[in-house]
Formats: structure tokens, C-alpha cells, sequence
């Protein structure tokens, strides 16, 4: 079954809302708090070892009485993919900062030295090529595992034997930097929660659900608008219940209404309620068959090659027949495979191109490039603030007599009576100084964190804008959608368009799975069959001789080895995954077209 989530009004924000939000708020937290590791190399426990550790934090929560248990549970689900996928990316990020220790930035410090970019600011300075060099070579061949136990020993002050004490302090500093950086997940007080509710989080439990189901999916079925009004438990065990009102607005019906099929209907499988700080939501869970894709009625096939500057190029092909799925390759192809095959088979006036189109993201990566340029200089910011803070905690500790690295009291507390005046005030001053710049630093990683947000929502527009394009060209010519099976999508170095290693993060981390998912989750909601084919050299293939040369893609021009004749690479992309499919072998074709072996 797909499922999609739809829009069933915005109730108000009750006093007994508001409430449940505050207090899953404090739960959630506590929950991720109980099962989440102290330290970055402490092994991630696994999944039976963690619902026994947070299922104890439940009962807890429920003897206080602090929150009804069936809140409690959920919001333990709430926490718990969180923190795993949390404590992941946190070894994740140390092993991948240890593996590229010696990548700089594309941008020098201020006096001129190059940054190493895994490391704190300090250490590009402190760190001479040879240890930099020495400690690539330790990363090099260490798995993650073993990754791992090498830093528990240097965290547990072992001899490894392998590292000098300066390459030692470094790691370290750099494993302080990734547990600075991905600490325990917190569901502060602006956060959204979502909870799925069951029978049981609802007065009535199972009868008064179904009757809800039954009754706003009948509306929906008609394209009507619907109201109604719930029951859900109470923040207390036996409390009052809270009422809920479903408001089902007739333009959401009607929307859903007009994708009705009788082979694939649509219907409300479930309830979810989202609460903000100002605003709730309620949302409605529909669920339909997947579609069995029939392709021998296909005509019409709509191609995409996925870029970076331009986003999406996009070609409608007009087959000859119907597709024959019997004669369709296969689509599993090795790399050697799928180069003998394009060398084997050719393409030729057959099959038609009916429409292109192309959609340049040349403002989208400006706005991308302009916002990571202000990352890195808030990043600059706030090393070279963490490196004045380590500095005042040290000169604190020492006159407070205390472990270097030890932690700094809000409270200045524990003063040595044997300071002099001098030393008294300089304590003063400098413990006022370290939470002043705490707190500078804080809001300068609050406005990065602001940046990012900016950013995430600027490529869900983006990409959602384009995969609606797309969708509707397959909708227009009752099409089958052909694009390459892609993992992700960044810049080289060495290319022209290369803008530094914050963009290119910005653009890679989820990019392609984005936009990914938003495309083709619609097109299998509206039953618009999808292939993906192996992109192994679509780029660099002249489908109308069996060429396979990279030489023939030059940058955004296309042009063949053998005849000359010019294409826009990325248009040329894309045709050539639309006709990949139906290629033909060199032997069958006619040489009316020119066609001749290599």
C-alpha cells in the first residue's frame, strides 16, 4: 500500500493541547536523554538493549504520573529513531573527519595558512605537514570498527604507541568537536511533534476510530467537505478527555476525489496530529494499492537527466509501438555490461522527439552558494570562539587549582582562599568573559542552524516544483518515466563551477534522495509506471553510431566523434536515457541511416 498524508483543518490550540504539547516536549526529551550514549565511541547498544533501557524511563514517567502512559509510549517511538539515527551520524562523522584528516578548505585562515577543514581552527596552525601526513596514514587502512576501539583507547589515555602527543592532543580536539557537534537530539519549545493515533489514544478506542474513519472517508470518497469532532486521551491517566475537531475542507476532497480509480481507491487508513507552538494540525493517513504497471499500452516515454546547473532536462519520446516489456533489457547492467551493450546498439529516426524542456537552477544554486558562504564564515566565527573559550577555561581551571579541562561552573564557586586580590578579580572577569562568549557562540550556531533550515526548505521548493513538471509531462502523454539510478549528485573539485566544500555539502546531503523521493513517490501515487536504467556512460554515448567516448561531452556541449554534429550535453543526456531502452543491435538497423561499425 503507498501512503500520503492530507490536510483535516488546523483546530485551535486548546489550554489541554497546549499542555499534552508541553509536556510530551519534557518526555521526548528525557527519553532520548535515557538512551542516548554519553560519548561518541561508546558502542551504539542495539535495539532490544535500547527499548529496555527507555521502556524503564516510561515506567518512571508513568509512576510520577507526569503523563498518561499511552503518551509516554509514543513518545518514546518518537525518540527513539532519532537518537539511533543520531548517535549513527555521530560515529559516522568521526571515522569520515579521521579518513580525510588531511583535506583543507578552499579558503586560507587570515594569515595565509590552510585550513584543515576536520579539525579545529587551532590545529591548522599548530600541525606540521609530517603529522598530518602521519595520521592519514594510521586512518588509512582502519575500518570503522577498528576506527572506533582506536579512539577509545586515545580517549582513555592508552598508549597506542602510534601517535605523538601533539597528533594525540589533535585527535582528541577532534573528537571533542564531533561530540560538540552532535550531541543528544532536544525537543526544545519551538519544535513540531506528530503522533499517529492509535484506538487507544482515542475516548471510545476502537469503535469511535472506525466510525471516524468510515465516516470523513465516505466524504472523501464523494469529494465533499466533512466536520467532526474527537476525543483523545488526556495528558493525566483518567482524565478528562480533550476534544479534537476534524474539519475536512472541500477543496482537499475534491483534490483527492479526482485521482479515484476503482482498480486503486483511495482510502482513510488512519489518524495523526501534529502540535506546534502556536498551531495544530490534524492530518488524515490515505492509503492505496500500488498500480501494476501495464506497459504495453506505453507510447510515450518522458526522459530526465538530473544535473546540478540544470536541475532537470527533459525530453517526451514517441515510440514507434506500444512497448513490447519483453524485449525492455535489463536494467541491472554492470558497468563493463552496459558499455558493451551501448557499443552493440544504436538508436535512430524511429523514435520521435515531441517536447523537451529544461529547467535551469542557476538562481537555486546562486541562493545555495551565497547562503554556504555565509556558513563558512559563521563556522570561522565560532571555532575561533570555541578556541578563546578552551583558552579561558584553562586559565580558570588553573586558579581554581582544578583539572585543565574540566568543566566551568555557572556559579563561580570553590575559589582558593590563598588568591591574591589581583588574581580574584582577574577570575571574576575572565568566568564573566567565558559565558559571555558561551552564549555569543550559541546564538552564532543558533542563526547556522537558521541558515540550514533556510536551505532545507529552499531545496524542498525547489525540488518539489521540479518533480511537479515532470509528473505532469507523464500525466499529459500517459507516459512511462526513464531516468538513471543516481545516489547523489556534487560538483569535483576541478570543475569550473566548483564554489567550495560548505556548497557542495549543501547540494549533496540529500539532494538526490530528495528530490527522489518527492518525484517518484508521485508518480507511483497517480500509477505512472517508472524505470530506472544504470548511468553508466549516457553521458558520453552517441546513440546513433554506438560511440562511447567521454571526449565527446565537453562541458555543456555535446558533440559527436564521428559526424561533429552538436547537442546541449544535458538534453543529450536525457534523450539518450529515454532511447536506452529501445536500442536496437548495430546489425539489425538500417544502413540508410548512416550507421556503421566502430
Amino acid at each position: 500500500m503507498l501512503k500520503r498524508m492530507a490536510d483535516l483543518g488546523r483546530p485551535a490550540l486548546s489550554h489541554d493541547l497546549a499542555e499534552l504539547r508541553a509536556r510530551c516536549l519534557v518526555v521526548t526529551s528525557r527519553m532520548a536523554r535515557s538512551g542516548f550514549t554519553t560519548h561518541v565511541t561508546d558502542p551504539i547498544p542495539d535495539l532490544k538493549s535500547l527499548d529496555e533501557i527507555m521502556l524503564r524511563e516510561q515506567k518512571s514517567v508513568s509512576e510520577e504520573k507526569f503523563l498518561n502512559v499511552v503518551w509516554a509510549e509514543k513518545c518514546r517511538l518518537l525518540a527513539k529513531p532519532a537518537i539511533i539515527e543520531q548517535m549513527k551520524r555521530r560515529q559516522k562523522n568521526l571515522f569520515g573527519c579521521f579518513k580525510h584528516i588531511d583535506t583543507v578548505g578552499d579558503r586560507p585562515l587570515s594569515d595565509g595558512t590552510k585550513r584543515l577543514v576536520n579539525l579545529p581552527e587551532e590545529w591548522s596552525r599548530r600541525l606540521g605537514e609530517a603529522d598530518v601526513s602521519a595520521m592519514k596514514a594510521l586512518a588509512e587502512p582502519l575500518d570503522f570498527n577498528e576506527a572506533m576501539a582506536f579512539f577509545r583507547k586515545l580517549r582513555g589515555g592508552e598508549d597506542t604507541g602510534e601517535v605523538s602527543d601533539l597528533q594525540r592532543d589533535a585527535l582528541l580536539a577532534m573528537m571533542d568537536q564531533v561530540q560538540e557537534r552532535f550531541q543528544c537530539p532536544e525537543w526544545d519549545s519551538e519544535a513540531v511533534i506528530q503522533f499517529h493515533l492509535d484506538y487507544r489514544c482515542i475516548k471510545g478506542t476502537k469503535a469511535a476510530l472506525t466510525s471516524t474513519l468510515d465516516k470523513i472517508g465516505a466524504r472523501l470518497g464523494e469529494g465533499k467537505s466533512a466536520g467532526h469532532r474527537i476525543s483523545i486521551a488526556s495528558h493525566t491517566a483518567r482524565g478528562r478527555g480533550i476534544d479534537l475537531d476534524i474539519n475536512l475542507e472541500r477543496s482537499v476532497a475534491r483534490d483527492i476525489h479526482k485521482h479515484q480509480d476503482s482498480d486503486r481507491p483511495v482510502r482513510l487508513s488512519g489518524l495523526a496530529i501534529e502540535l506546534g507552538p502556536e498551531t495544530a494540525q490534524v492530518r488524515g493517513v490515505l492509503a492505496r494499492p500500488e498500480a501494476q504497471d501495464d506497459l504495453s499500452q506505453i507510447t510515450h516515454v518522458v526522459a530526465e537527466d538530473f544535473g546540478v546547473v540544470n536541475t532537470s532536462s527533459l525530453v517526451v519520446l514517441k515510440l514507434p509501438r506500444p512497448v513490447d516489456p519483453a524485449s525492455l533489457p535489463d536494467t541491472g547492467m554492470t558497468k563493463p555490461k552496459a558499455e558493451k551493450y551501448l557499443r552493440s546498439h544504436v538508436s535512430g529516426e524511429e523514435i520521435e522527439v515531441v517536447e523537451s524542456l529544461q529547467l535551469s537552477g542557476r538562481n537555486f544554486l546562486a541562493r545555495i552558494n551565497e547562503l554556504a558562504g555565509k556558513i563558512d564564515r559563521l563556522r570561522s566565527e565560532i571555532d575561533l570562539g570555541y578556541t578563546r573559550l578552551s583558552r579561558l577555561r584553562r586559565e580558570i581551571n588553573i586558579l581554581l587549582r582544578r583539572d585543565h579541562d574540566a568543566f566551568v561552573d555557572e556559579a563561580l564557586a570553590g575559589v582558593p582562599s590563598e588568591l591574591n586580590e589581583v588574581d580574584s578579580k582577574r577570575l571574576t572577569s575572565m568566568h564573566v568573559r567565558f559565558f559571555r562568549l558561551f552564549a555569543a557562540i550559541g546564538k552564532l550556531k543558533e542563526r547556522r542552524r537558521g541558515i540550514y533550515r533556510t536551505i532545507a526548505g529552499l531545496k524542498k521548493s525547489w525540488f518539489g516544483y521540479v518533480s511537479n513538471i515532470r509528473m505532469r509531462l507523464a500525466q499529459k502523454y500517459d507516459a512511462m518515466v526513464v531516468s538513471e539510478k543516481l545516489d547523489y549528485v556534487t560538483i569535483p573539485t576541478d570543475d569550473a563551477g566548483y564554489k567550495g566544500r560548505t556548497f557542495n555539502r549543501m547540494i549533496n546531503n540529500g539532494a538526490r534522495s530528495q528530490y527522489t523521493s518527492r518525484a517518484d513517490d508521485k508518480l507511483a501515487w497517480k500509477g505512472l509506471p517508472q524505470i530506472k536504467i544504470p548511468s553508466f556512460f549516457t553521458s558520453s554515448t552517441d546513440w546513433r553510431h554506438g560511440l562511447v567516448d567521454k571526449a565527446q561531452r565537453r562541458g555543456p556541449i555535446f558533440k559527436s566523434a564521428a559526424d561533429g554534429k552538436t547537442w546541449d550535453a544535458d538534453m543529450h543526456g536525457a534523450e539518450m536515457i529515454g532511447r536506452w531502452l529501445f536500442l536496437k543491435p548495430k546489425e539489425t538497423v538500417s544502413q540508410a541511416f548512416g550507421l556503421a561499425a566502430e
